[in-house]
């Protein structure tokens, strides 16, 4: 198993790579999303949103599957082995939090979903694309956080950066 490092991105004023989290991916086995739900005390969005619980996020990713993001998701393996297939993907995801006052304008540029406020909420998610690439989009309050494959940062932080030129300070 390849080891997820330090990101090797910069962090600007707006676009801020995450370290490294662990990110596995969870789909129900038939007729057990109650019974999963059960297992993690949660009840896991049947839509696209986000929840947390402690130090986890849960993301709707289709039906009966979610992608959970946190330091501790490889204990979720123990709790879920017979209600649903577990992935370990934390070596093949690059998050990247995007914030401050301009985040909607400056993913507007990449993003064909509406971003406003009353369309897409704190919590809200998406399964969408930043110019080309594929991405998990999701609101955490103030901010937005992409996760990609890793193999697509260096393209995601590069248009993201190119995004937000704009309106970086000058200096």
């Amino acid at each position: 198993m390849l080891e997820a490092a330090k990101s090797p991105y910069p962090s600007t004023a707006f676009v801020q790579p995450q370290e490294p989290r662990g990110v596995v991916s969870l789909m129900a086995f038939k007729s057990q999303a109650t019974a999963l739900n059960q297992a993690l005390g949660i009840e896991l969005p049947l839509t696209p949103r986000r929840i947390t619980a402690g130090d986890t996020t849960y993301l709707w990713s289709g039906p009966n599957t979610w992608l959970a993001i946190g330091p501790t998701v490889a204990t979720l393996e123990q709790k879920t082995a017979q209600l649903a297939a577990f992935t370990d993907q934390s070596d093949g995801q690059s998050l990247f939090r995007i914030a401050g006052p301009f985040a909607r304008a400056i993913l507007a540029k990449l993003v064909p979903i509406d971003l406003h406020e009353s369309v897409f909420p704190p919590d809200g998610a998406a399964l969408t694309l930043a110019g080309h690439i594929g991405i998990r989009l999701w609101r955490e309050e103030d901010s937005f956080v992409l996760t990609c494959f890793r193999g697509f940062a260096g393209a995601l932080y590069h248009a993201l950066t190119e995004a937000a030129a704009e309106f970086e300070p000058r200096g």
